[in-house]
């Protein structure tokens, strides 16, 4: 009786098994002689087999629309096993309604990398060699609409919506004061396109908190944050940041890490530069 009923949990868990080890994976591209389609059909899109600046965890804001010409231009440094990508990220905001809503604009140029052979195959290059080389990234563009804004115990909250235009290249390398404290949150939705004919679209639940600190000139900004899709295929990033900015008027000098806790296999080193509006008189 209990080989019987075994037998039963096997036959119908089984094909459950098997569903869900193959149906969003698609097979291996190396090895295959005939029948062999376009490198992008065995592609697996998710954050966990990508570089760093393909399918991004949005940073998180401090829940303020910014009232100010906003201008952030950084160095960045990502190290994972096996890889090694820099880069210069540029943000921009700017102003419109009287601060209550702004549009956006955030920008890799280039980015720089190098990953070696087994990680390359493993995340199925089109050469499946190890890879050194340059990239250009995805224009985003978005708005922010500020909703909720200066209360004592409730977060502030700013509505956002943003898209990107397709323009990233090599995809075939898979590239692509007083002291104050305060907290904010962010609850979103994003979604991204994969290559499998029967599931082209993957939706995930956007998600963060932090908590910034201000004393002075000095700021320190300590965040999570992260999205979950449902294919489980390396598409649950989660990544913490930490960041210490000195201000002088409406500029501010930024040092910040980052490192990947799940599904992003990359720590990042960044410096860079920010313009919080053209005088810091209101």
């Amino acid at each position: 009786m209990r080989f019987r009923l075994l037998s039963y949990i096997s036959f119908f868990l089984f094909p459950v098994m098997l569903c869900a080890q193959s149906k969003y994976v698609p097979p291996s591209p190396y090895g295959i002689l005939e029948n062999r389609q376009h490198f992008s059909k065995y592609l697996i899109v998710s954050p966990g087999y990508f570089g760093p600046n393909a399918l991004p965890v949005p940073r998180l804001t401090d829940g303020r629309v910014k009232e100010k010409l906003w201008i952030d231009l950084e160095y960045e440094q990502y190290s994972g096993t096996n890889e090694l990508t820099y880069d210069v990220f540029t943000d921009i905001h700017i102003p419109i309604a009287n601060g209550k809503v702004s549009l956006e604009f955030y920008y890799v140029p280039y980015e720089f990398y190098s990953v070696d052979y087994e990680l390359s195959r493993e995340r199925r290059s089109q050469s499946g060699e190890a890879l050194n080389g340059s990239a250009q990234g995805d224009v985003y563009f978005g708005t922010h609409v500020q909703l909720i804004r200066g209360h004592r115990w409730i977060p502030d909250f700013a509505f956002g919506m943003t898209g990107r235009t397709a323009s990233g290249t090599k995809a075939e390398d898979v590239r692509y004061t007083n002291a104050q404290i305060r907290w904010f949150a962010l609850v979103g939705f994003y979604v991204w396109q994969t290559y499998l004919d029967d599931y082209p679209q993957n939706d995930a639940l956007l998600y963060g908190a932090g908590v910034e600190l201000k004393y002075g000139r000095i700021s320190l900004l300590n965040s999570i944050r992260g999205y979950n899709g449902y294919m489980h295929n390396g598409d649950h990033p989660l990544i913490y940041r930490s960041e210490v900015g000195l201000s002088e008027g409406a500029a501010s000098l930024i040092l910040g890490y980052e490192y990947g806790i799940r599904d992003y296999p990359f720590s990042c080193f960044r410096a860079g530069f920010r313009i919080n509006g053209l005088s810091d008189k209101e």
